[in-house]
């Protein structure tokens, strides 16, 4: 009996299938994207970086410093291939999504959150309490006392956008004395 070795993915094909997760899950972590490839058998860590790094060079996904790693996402040239060769796309990934992109994006989501809490203290200021959660875990707390209600509400809203920047420089300047 001869053993056949395990099928393997051709790397365009490989490159496709990435692309159309990022296109229907929206933006996510490698480690989101490895969850959702591995999970469902479609891809292992190596075949999806490889896409990935491809895709990113090609100009068709991007990638942008997020935390403690990076988020993934489509871009315009990765939606022109889809429309180009989508039709390559494995109907069974096609499948998959149309019944579980909802769950997955909803998963992603909840494993991500900057939150935020405003709280006035005895003395009449406020203390706002910001972090950053990922799977449940705090990368980051941050508590500020402050003057009034409107610059806690202020700063709050700028939170979810400049987190990651703030958690980068913390980690930097904590750091920097090292080397």
């Amino acid at each position: 009996m001869k053993i056949q070795p395990p099928r393997r993915t051709p790397e365009n094909e490989q490159k496709l299938m990435v692309l159309y997760s990022l296109a229907r899950l929206g933006p996510c972590t490698e480690l989101q994207l490895l969850r959702f490839l591995f999970e469902h058998d479609l891809l292992n860590y190596f075949e999806m970086m490889f896409a990935l790094n491809d895709l990113c060079d090609r100009g068709q996904a991007a990638r942008t410093k997020k935390n403690a790693g990076f988020l993934y996402q489509i871009t315009d040239a990765g939606r022109e291939a889809l429309a180009l060769f989508g039709g390559r796309v494995p109907m069974s990934l096609k499948t998959l999504l149309d019944e579980t992109e909802a769950e997955w994006k909803n998963r992603f989501r909840q494993e991500t959150q900057c939150r935020q809490q405003i709280v006035q203290t005895d003395r009449g200021e406020y203390e706002l309490n910001l972090s950053v959660v990922e799977q449940d875990m705090d990368m980051l707390r941050l508590s500020l006392s402050l003057p009034t209600r409107e610059l806690a509400d202020r700063l709050a809203k700028r939170w979810p956008e400049k987190a990651g920047e703030i958690y980068d420089t913390v980690i930097r300047i904590l750091t920097e004395d090292e080397a």
